[in-house]
């Protein structure tokens, strides 16, 4: 079985590009693949689930624990603000990438918009109830006293910028196996086709010895 990480995926992509043979005057950069992979990962997760079909939680990571502040009192509670923005999340036909919010017990907060959790607070069942809402990057609440930390469960963008929750060894990557070789298979077929006809240096030395990565 292998352990599809982000590091494992990109050296997969170089070890085909340059036949098994990566030398150290190597243009194409990391960072570069790793870009690629996160951009053709969120086209392939919007296409999914635009046709809508279930969020696979593979695609799904936790952000936690996310601290939040009282920024204000409101009717029949306080307005909580995230003291840090939060990552960007894929943009959605029906909606934004953020899935989930809970508390610190696992319990759901509802997850709404500014003004269904304005209008929430004055209503006489539900104004007792927690309600969630990005604005800008910034998570609010809205809500009782006594809370402090959230957890927050989306599709991010870039699967990095879940901070200490993502390593780029320890860590598998946020999709289904059977997605990685598509990815692979976009990432050759739309931006490295030309370099792969491009001369290569096999040798790793300074006289700069070449040949053609399909083998030629």
């Amino acid at each position: 079985m292998t352990f599809n990480s982000l590091n494992t995926i990109i050296d997969d992509i170089f070890l085909i590009l340059r036949d098994n043979n990566i030398s150290e005057s190597e243009n194409l950069s990391r960072i570069q693949v790793e870009q690629w992979i996160h951009q053709y990962r969120a086209y392939l997760i919007k296409q999914d689930i635009d046709k809508g079909r279930e969020i696979n939680s593979s695609y799904v990571q936790t952000i936690s624990p996310l601290h939040i502040s009282k920024v204000s009192n409101c009717t029949g509670g306080y307005n909580y603000k995230s003291d840090e923005e939060l990552p960007k999340f894929i943009d959605l036909h029906f909606g934004s990438g953020l899935v989930a919010v809970k508390d610190m017990d696992g319990n759901l907060i509802q997850v709404g918009t500014e003004t269904k959790a304005k209008y929430q607070v004055s209503r006489k069942y539900t104004c007792a109830d927690y309600i969630a809402y990005m604005k800008g990057n910034y998570l609010y609440i809205l809500g009782p006293e006594h809370l402090e930390y959230v957890k927050v469960e989306g599709i991010l963008e870039d699967p990095t910028k879940a901070g200490e929750c993502f390593d780029r060894d320890d860590t598998p990557y946020p999709v289904p196996a059977n997605m990685i070789p598509t990815i692979k298979d976009m990432i050759f077929k739309r931006e490295l086709n030309l370099m792969l006809q491009m001369p290569n240096d096999v040798t790793n030395n300074s006289t700069n010895d070449v040949k053609i990565s399909n083998g030629n």
